[in-house]
């Protein structure tokens, strides 16, 4: 008989509202019966605006700098009295969450992984992935790893595969079993300089942490996590160090590039910015610093120009900002007076500024799947305000065209959330970037 833990109960999508499904521990090994507990929306893992704090921003409730802290050695870990599966795949585009079947039970997993308990290791299981309207976009999805009764938790993080890291930072992770919450360290130089705890009582959708704080300091760092249980005993061992959760920041930097979370990364709801699929800049053939921050207004990138921008010196910044404002009632005319001041500073710092157009967005699909506020009915005119704005400027790169729809959208089957361009949205917009830089490089 399939044993169930609370901390890996399956989040379903029905009728486009997400329900948790459990299955009975009081079924028999023939007849595991499955039933819908108390219904709650996860939050968007990309949308860190200050309107959903509550849904989005609420996973830190505890932070303290660490600086010069020595590493600590391994604390003894709380013995775990089940079987526990661990399962690792590959992303798949455009999928949403992901089914597993083992055992005849059903199970959902909105990360890459999943860690169940089981009364035999060598289950039998098979792992779908689903789109938002809950159809399966791919069978049979290969696995990477199986891990037999792991005692590391395992880190999901893809620094190995960016150019640069990002100076805001995610930490994600496969949810551990039982966890009550997490412990996240940040460590430079063999030294720790920032501990973070999750929230207590997590669910199963809380797998990453966006760090509010910039790593701005050249050096090299690795991020690490733990399980932890309601009284901080640890449940795992830390995630080991790879390749995978380590970067090293360096300042002259040629090319970066500032914005919100279109810039930041991330897409299909619940794929964190950590994983490159989702972020432009994977499909920009020559390197770009990722600048951004999720749910920043132009404002918000405005104020913090002089911290995150200068300590690289780039030669060209590529800003792309707006979408925040004209869906939160933000004027056009006031984007494009901070988006002026941003041009200003480039220029007194010896920067080239490229503005890239603002991208739309799809209300209907903001409406279904109900994370964010709907726009303003004119938000398209505050676009096109802050557009035509852009174009005026001398270094411009309107991405719009191949995003945008006949009713002036964001195009639906290139956003999940219509509000973040996915994969092949993001693609363009790196694509677009690219070809701007080797007519750049070329004409230089």
């Amino acid at each position: 008989m399939l044993k169930v833990v609370p901390m890996i109960m399956a989040i379903a999508l029905c009728f486009l509202n997400f329900a948790f499904f459990v299955v009975d521990d009081t079924s028999s090994d023939k007849n595991i019966s499955v039933k819908i507990a108390d219904a709650h929306a996860p939050r968007n893992h990309l949308t860190q605006d200050k309107n959903v704090q509550a849904a989005s921003v609420n996973e830190i409730y505890e932070f303290e700098d660490l600086t010069e802290n020595p590493i600590r050695e391994n604390a003894a870990v709380i013995p775990r009295n089940e079987k526990i599966l661990r399962l690792y795949w590959d992303i798949v585009p455009n999928a949403v969450k992901y089914e597993v079947l083992i055992e005849g039970a059903t199970f959902f997993a909105y990360t890459n992984g999943i860690e169940i308990s089981v009364d035999d290791t060598s289950s039998k299981f098979q792992i779908n992935a689903i789109s938002l309207e809950g159809t399966t976009i791919e069978n049979k999805i290969p696995i990477r790893d199986i891990d037999p009764n792991p005692t590391n938790l395992r880190t999901t993080t893809e620094f190995n595969k960016m150019n640069y890291p990002p100076i805001y930072p995610v930490y994600s992770w496969i949810p551990t079993s039982g966890a009550d919450h997490y412990e996240i360290e940040l460590i430079k130089d063999n030294k720790i300089i920032r501990r973070y705890f999750t929230e207590s009582n997590p669910r199963d959708d809380d797998f990453d942490l966006y760090d509010k704080k910039p790593v701005l300091d050249e050096g090299e760092y690795f991020w690490r996590v733990r399980a932890l249980t309601s009284d901080n005993q640890p449940l795992t061992n830390w995630s080991e160090k790879n390749e995978s959760n380590s970067f090293a920041v360096k300042h002259q930097i040629r090319f970066c590039a500032l914005g919100d979370s279109i810039t930041h990364g991330g897409g299909s709801i619940s794929v964190p910015p950590s994983m490159v699929i989702y972020n432009w800049e994977t499909y920009c053939a020559i390197p770009v610093k990722n600048l951004g921050r999720s749910g920043d207004t132009t404002a918000e990138i405005l104020a913090r120009f002089d911290e995150d921008v200068l300590p690289f010196r780039p030669e060209v910044l590529f800003i792309m900002a707006g979408v925040n404002d004209y869906r939160a009632n933000i004027l056009g005319w006031e984007s494009v007076e901070n988006l002026s001041l941003l041009r200003e500073k480039c220029e007194l710092n010896g920067i080239k500024p490229v503005f890239l157009t603002p991208t739309p967005l799809n209300p209907a699909q903001i409406e279904k799947v109900n994370f964010v506020d709907v726009p303003p009915a004119d938000w398209q005119e505050h676009q096109k305000f802050i557009c035509d704005w852009i174009h005026d400027q001398e270094f411009f790169i309107d991405v719009n065209e191949k995003l945008t729809d006949a009713e002036g959208n964001l195009i639906a089957e290139l956003s999940v959330d219509g509000l973040h361009p996915d994969a092949e949205g993001k693609k363009i917009i790196g694509e677009a970037v690219a070809a701007w830089l080797d007519k750049y490089l070329n004409f230089k």
